[in-house]
């Protein structure tokens, strides 16, 4: 302690040191807002989840033909480059087929270990797109690919991992209904146009609620809602591919760029049904971590919220267990929270 009575930075470091596990359950919590984003029941993925990452238990008898003279390392070089959707078509021949797929280690990782996003990828039909190592790469990186921080979802358009304070603000990750891009003067282009010429910039919305808003809930008449979207337009994708075939001009490109929804929330939600959460797997310990956020600074942010009616960075950051513990050091907030629970 310093002569004010405060914890010095020892103090801390020693706490930290002392209390890592205590710190993490007291101060931090598992944030409710990944359900803000395209998600799956975990009753629904278990019932998958095991028929997925192991074979039959009879064993196999059929071949797999010509396929089979050939060294197993060179088919699974074969099934490594297969896009998503045509690999579960290769598991579906025979069960020889599908001894062989659960052979490949970056697989067996994402079927167990980030079901989120072969499933977020498979519901917005974009999974021809991509392949098993798309998505075993943001599998075992923590990092954001725009910020650095630690990063808990899978932008579905390009399979990368990110931030929510990055889905939510920046214009790497602005997207459109497809009414903007077809519908418009703009570009003036057909939707099977569109869907040739930047495939992987489009997207279906998987039904359910955004931000609190529900876009598309095919089994209602939310269609006529005006808040109702169907598909979803990666802008900076679509206008390079687009600006590639000559279907448009850098103008309208530029014009497309600047455009904005129709408000701040919808346009959060049309961001946040592009991305799915996404654990992270570390190989140097073998622990699976989805983020936790700091008390301290949830508190912190609503009585900003209150007064001054804007959003909080650190309110809506997520941390590694690692990151969160370098986080308390200097949070005083949840230094609070720690010192009130432990004298209580």
């Amino acid at each position: 302690m310093n002569q004010d009575g405060a914890p010095t930075d020892l103090d801390i470091h020693a706490e930290v040191q002392n209390h890592a596990d205590a710190i993490i359950q007291t101060c931090s919590y598992y944030p409710s807002d990944y359900h803000m984003v395209v998600h799956t029941r975990p009753d629904d993925m278990q019932q998958v989840q095991a028929s997925l990452q192991s074979p039959f238990e009879t064993s196999p008898t059929a071949t797999l033909g010509m396929l089979d003279s050939l060294p197993v390392e060179l088919v699974y070089m074969v099934l490594r480059r297969l896009d998503i959707r045509s690999f579960f078509h290769f598991r579906q021949v025979n069960r020889w087929a599908r001894v062989l797929s659960a052979g490949i280690k970056d697989y067996r990782m994402v079927s167990r270990y980030g079901l989120e996003g072969l499933r977020g990828l498979l519901r917005a039909g974009i999974a021809d797109y991509f392949d098993i190592s798309d998505l075993y790469r943001p599998l075992v990186t923590d990092k954001c690919s725009t910020c650095g921080d630690f990063g808990t979802l899978l932008f579905l358009f390009t399979a990368e991992r990110c931030c929510f304070p990055c889905l939510g603000y920046l214009d790497h990750y602005f997207v459109l209904s497809r009414h903007i891009f077809t519908g418009g003067t703009r570009t003036r282009i057909s939707k099977r146009k569109l869907q040739r010429l930047a495939g992987p910039a489009v997207l279906k919305v998987v039904p359910g609620f955004y931000r609190y808003l529900n876009l598309y809930d095919r089994r209602s008449d939310s269609l006529r809602r005006p808040h109702a979207v169907r598909y979803l337009v990666h802008v900076e994708s679509a206008t390079q591919m687009l600006l590639a075939a000559d279907v448009i001009n850098q103008n309208v490109a530029d014009k497309l760029t600047r455009s904005s929804n129709r408000s701040f929330d919808v346009d959060r939600a049309l961001r946040s049904a592009a991305a799915t959460a996404y654990p992270w797997y570390c190989l140097a310990n073998a622990k699976l971590e989805r983020g936790v956020s700091c008390y301290g600074c949830a508190d912190a942010g609503e009585q900003v919220y209150r007064a001054a009616r804007r959003d909080f960075y650190d309110a809506t950051r997520h941390f590694s267990t690692e990151g969160f513990l370098s986080h308390f050091s200097t949070c005083l907030q949840a230094q609070r929270i720690w010192a009130e629970t432990r004298s209580s």
